[in-house]
């Protein structure tokens, strides 16, 4: 019964976006039946809301996410985010490489929501190509993920490593591979058929340093937060910092607090986080795993389906690890195993509508989610049944 009253909210929220419902609003309306299905009273609701709010956890991913908006709108006003095309330009023939290596770069911070950090540097090309909002969307969350099959900072690959026992570097190294397959399907079905008829000859040292110059203070959050090790929301604040202090005078002060606190994107955070309190509070995503179990499936079934739908409910790559594996370890008889369950927690999250990089990315370029739905999904089939043929035949 608790499986069906997950399905059921979740689709309440699948079916609400479909009506092209505001993503927060129907979000925060499955988490409210969520809550009831699982019978919790109003006052239980409002105070579960208050508590998910004032967390730590939530207070700390609107800090973040405002620091990043904050930083983006400084690149935008002092014209880094031109530079980063002009940089991309000088180093790559085509300026259409753009749309897959910012957000490839800015995904080598495993930080909530990056996708928004990439979306607006690759608005201008992606404008210019005459790109329709699905198709930004798509590109922009595809590259932006490319490295969370086998980057080691990613914390789903740390906890895999830790409750399976492989080493991190060994671990890496197997996944590799699917990085380099989701690479090549994104530029295959994703970036060469957008028409781009300029070619230049670029200066790639110049190119070099312009890209350096530019993106200092990506570098500046990826020294604080993983290099030094110290927690996001001082890095996302000193990355800021960095830009916005050498160009005090230049920028408007009221235009960077307009961009960085979006009401829209605030409630969306704060819908998100609610439904995944009430997922805890509940004790639905820990009954997931248990119900299909005890659905006696076999047991290659068990090890896709169970991640995937873990993934697909929380929008989180280490939770569906966490929350899993644990479950799974018996199955794990050798790596394939592994990286199939691994793989398939990847695809839930990649399709999850409370993904805060997808409801972002959608949202910061106004597109419609079904129709970013349907355009992810030949790519994200082909990435799945490439990844499941190297699982077979390699590992």
């Amino acid at each position: 019964m608790e499986l069906l009253y997950l399905l059921l909210s979740f689709a309440v929220v699948i079916g609400l976006i479909r009506l092209k419902v505001n993503i927060g609003i129907s979000i925060f309306i499955g988490s409210v039946i969520l809550g009831l299905l699982f019978g919790m009273k109003p006052y239980n609701l409002v105070r579960s809301l208050y508590l998910s709010t004032t967390s730590w956890e939530t207070i700390r991913l609107i800090l973040i996410i405002v620091f990043i908006m904050a930083l983006t709108s400084v690149f935008s006003q002092i014209g880094y985010l031109h530079d980063m095309e002009t940089a991309i330009k000088e180093l790559f023939p085509r300026a259409k490489y753009s749309l897959a290596m910012l957000p490839a770069l800015i995904g080598l911070m495993p930080m909530p929501a990056g996708a928004l950090v990439s979306a607006p540097m690759i608005e201008q090309v992606a404008n210019r190509l005459k790109l329709k909002p699905e198709e930004e969307t798509v590109i922009n969350y595809w590259f932006r993920h490319v490295w969370e099959h086998s980057w080691p900072m990613y914390q789903a690959i740390i906890i895999a490593s830790a409750l399976t026992g492989v080493s991190v570097r060994e671990f890496s190294l197997k996944m590799f591979p699917l990085t380099i397959i989701m690479v090549t399907i994104g530029y295959l079905l994703l970036i060469r058929p957008v028409k781009d008829y300029e070619k230049i000859k670029g200066d790639r040292r110049k190119g070099a340093l312009l890209l350096v110059k530019t993106t200092y203070p990506i570098l500046v959050i990826i020294f604080i937060s993983i290099i030094l090790g110290y927690d996001m929301v001082y890095g996302a604040l000193i990355g800021f910092l960095s830009a916005f202090i050498p160009h005090f005078r230049r920028v408007s002060k009221k235009e960077i607090i307009k961009h960085a606190l979006q009401p829209k994107i605030v409630f969306l955070l704060i819908a998100v986080m609610y439904f995944k309190y009430l997922l805890q509070v509940t004790g639905a995503v820990q009954s997931l795993p248990r119900a299909i179990l005890e659905l006696n499936l076999p047991v290659v079934l068990v090890i896709v389906l169970t991640p995937f739908l873990v993934g697909l409910m929380t929008g989180i790559s280490f939770a569906s690890v966490g929350m899993t594996f644990p479950l799974l370890l018996p199955f794990f008889t050798g790596f394939n195993r592994i990286a199939l369950a691994y793989l398939s927690g990847y695809m839930g999250m990649l399709f999850s509508p409370v993904h805060l990089c997808l409801v972002f990315s959608a949202e910061y370029y106004n597109a419609e989610l079904g129709r970013v739905y349907r355009q992810m999904l030949a790519p994200a089939l082909l990435l799945f049944i490439t990844g499941l043929l190297y699982i077979i035949l390699i590992l």
